[in-house]
């Protein structure tokens, strides 16, 4: 595996959808729907079968200020369980939860795919 993405809710089935179209067989997902308290033991235990150095990565549809990034990144820094790189994929830093225009989310939503998979610079 060349990366670990980790989710919650419904980005879990974009992302899911994404990996399947690209045929992205080389990155895993990790549905982690129990965020307080953390499941330590059990995310331990589910990325236990990835070496240590496999970049982990945390996904999330809402703006970085928003939702989950934040707890992540105060609960493990910037590695997980002292082994995997971990680092956040999620939009831009925002006031509002949304962008009010259909046509900026599917933009906002393919750059957010394309990131976690690391399909962009």
């Amino acid at each position: 595996m060349k990366r670990v993405l980790l989710c919650s809710g419904k980005i879990y089935y974009e992302l899911k959808r994404h990996r399947v179209e690209r045929r992205r067989d080389d990155v895993a997902l990790v549905r982690v729907e129990q965020l307080y308290p953390v499941p330590a033991e059990a995310l331990a235990a589910a990325l236990s079968e990835y070496p240590d150095g496999t970049p982990a990565v945390w996904v999330q549809e809402e703006p970085i200020n928003m939702g989950a990034a934040c707890f992540w990144s105060l609960r493990f820094g910037t590695r997980l369980f002292d082994r995997l790189p971990f680092s956040t994929v999620a939009r831009t830093a925002s006031a509002s939860p949304a962008t009010g225009s259909m046509e900026r989310h599917k933009q906002q939503q393919a750059a957010l795919l394309a990131a976690a998979f690391g399909e962009v610079a």
